[in-house]
């Protein structure tokens, strides 16, 4: 009989992961909360299952800065196939329409590409994880109630073709893409399509970040490996999947919890706001612990410092000013980049009534002596 994996209350932080083929978003955080024995797991951001690249998954109380994570414009690699369309608007799908691509569609592909950059109102793929009348999409989907999802606004907000070429009847098109919070690659691969006079699809995906989280971060995790249970289950019951990363074929759970254990990224470091640091002494410490327990700061608090070293976003000072111009929401944490505490903050008032209101206690600070 296997030992149950005590959890540990104290881990917390934020996992990049490098999310290989096959697994959900939702398989990666359930084979990360059976690794690491923590219950509060959660990813910030859907990859579709045969979508790759960077998943951001919190641990812990780093879960509550999901909301945060979300809201970030999203970089990707993209290969859209041109010449036919799936019922899934991916390669997953069964193909619903085909047309042979015409000699000279090659040399139109960069123009209709580089015409992707905008708000475009597209609706979201019939499989998708959006909700209709409190399910999933993707679940109505393959029980084939076909979801009529309204159109949404897609932005594009840079855009670099790559390469173009010819596979048998069919044309792909390689770019890569930035775009807004809600951006469904596989609606964009089917406008381009349509801006071509082609049916088409997504071919593959690759998500290379989030905000200012990229994969080339040293603290990501590659090197993951996916096999199914069930090498052929039926539509209404997707694969379970074997996840492992680490040396070795088989790595043991307690060598896998190690590798994330050395790659989880603390809260103030990965957090997708700026960072304000509270001052190394008492009136810091004092400072961060009236923020936790649900009181306003003045915007000049003796307590608070600016600090610099920040890694994914830029750390600021109550220089800003009370009537400046400057950042609405900000994450004050602890002077110690290693310390535990993390609180975000609104700015509140104006003038000589300006004042930094908790919003998120995310990571309460360490009780002082």
């Amino acid at each position: 009989m296997s030992r149950r994996r005590r959890a540990d209350p104290d881990l917390c932080g934020v996992l990049l992961v490098d999310k290989p083929a096959g697994p959900t978003s939702h398989d990666v955080v359930g084979w990360v909360r059976w690794v690491l024995g923590v219950r509060r797991v959660g990813h910030c951001g859907t990859l579709d299952p045969a979508a790759t690249g960077l998943l951001v998954v919190g641990v812990g109380p780093a879960t509550k800065l999901a909301p945060y994570f979300t809201g970030q414009d999203k970089g990707y690699r993209a290969r859209i196939v041109l010449g036919a369309s799936t019922t899934t608007a991916d390669a997953d799908g069964e193909v619903i329409e085909q047309a042979p691509c015409p000699p000279d569609l090659e040399a139109h592909v960069e123009a209709a590409v580089r015409g992707l950059v905008g708000t475009h109102a597209l609706p979201p793929p019939a499989f998708s994880a959006v909700h209709v009348d409190g399910r999933r999409a993707h679940a109505l989907a393959r029980a084939g109630q076909a979801p009529q999802l309204p159109p949404r606004p897609m932005t594009v907000h840079a855009v670099e073709p790559g390469a173009v070429r010819r596979e048998g009847a069919r044309v792909e098109a390689e770019l890569t893409l930035l775009v807004s919070k809600g951006t469904y690659i596989r609606s964009l691969a089917e406008a381009l399509g349509r801006a071509l006079g082609m049916p088409a699809h997504l071919g593959a995906l690759h998500r290379t970040r989030s905000g200012a989280l990229t994969l080339t971060d040293p603290q990501a995790v590659h090197g993951l490996r996916a096999q199914p249970h069930q090498p052929q289950p039926d539509r209404e019951r997707p694969p379970r999947w074997r996840i492992r990363v680490g040396p070795g074929d088989d790595p043991s759970r307690s060598a896998q919890a190690e590798v994330l254990r050395a790659h989880l990224v603390a809260p103030g470091q990965a957090v997708p706001l700026p960072v304000l640091r509270v001052r190394d002494d008492p009136s810091g410490q004092r400072a961060l612990a009236r923020l936790a327990s649900g009181m306003a700061l003045a915007w000049n608090d003796p307590g608070l410092a600016s600090a610099s070293g920040a890694e994914h976003g830029p750390e600021i000072g109550p220089e800003i000013g009370p009537d400046r111009a400057g950042p609405q929401r900000l994450a004050v944490v602890p002077a110690d980049p290693g310390s535990p505490g993390l609180v975000v903050v609104q700015r509140q008032g104006s003038g000589a009534q300006a004042r930094w209101a908790p919003e998120r206690v995310v990571v309460p600070p360490p009780r002082g002596p």
